[in-house]
């Protein structure tokens, strides 16, 4: 899987550490002030923060600035597979290795994640809604549901 960086890298070859130093730099170079609030939390919620945030913009990234030559498709079907790996198996790639981790110490539930795939990948074939109910659905995907991810790290 290529990351965000052009690299790709695969679990056999990086630590956990590396992983959450990886999520690090992908929040901080996303030149997003997001990073600036991570600052204020705990150091484990921080880490938390850093590995949604870069979990995010990957996925995100893989449908508004795909590497050139990539199939968006494609590319959010690996996440997806990725995403199950972290929560059911061996994740590969150094966001996932990371938030295998995060998941499993703040009991995110899988489905948040797998609503904002589904989400972005709205972005591939819709540009207006017709409906209010189809922008509602849309806005839960890609807006909701990362709040929801938030919570268990903010506290409930």
């Amino acid at each position: 899987m290529r990351q965000s960086d052009g690299s790709t890298l695969m679990a056999s070859m990086m630590t956990s550490a590396e992983a959450q130093t990886y999520c690090e730099t992908v929040t901080k170079r996303s030149g997003s002030n997001f990073a600036y609030s991570f600052l204020f939390l705990p150091p484990a919620r921080r880490a938390a923060m850093y590995t949604i945030y870069a979990f995010c913009k990957e996925v995100d990234n893989a449908v508004d600035d795909p590497p050139p030559g990539s199939n968006p498709q494609e590319q959010l079907a690996q996440w997806r597979r990725e995403l199950s790996a972290a929560y059911h198996g061996a994740p590969s790639s150094p966001v996932t290795i990371s938030l295998a981790h995060h998941v499993r110490e703040l009991t995110i539930p899988e489905q948040y994640f797998e609503d904002l795939i589904a989400g972005v990948e709205m972005d591939l074939t819709m540009k207006r809604y017709s409906t209010f109910d189809a922008l509602s659905l849309y806005c839960y995907r890609v807006a909701s549901v990362v709040g929801l991810i938030c919570l268990p790290v903010f506290g409930t």
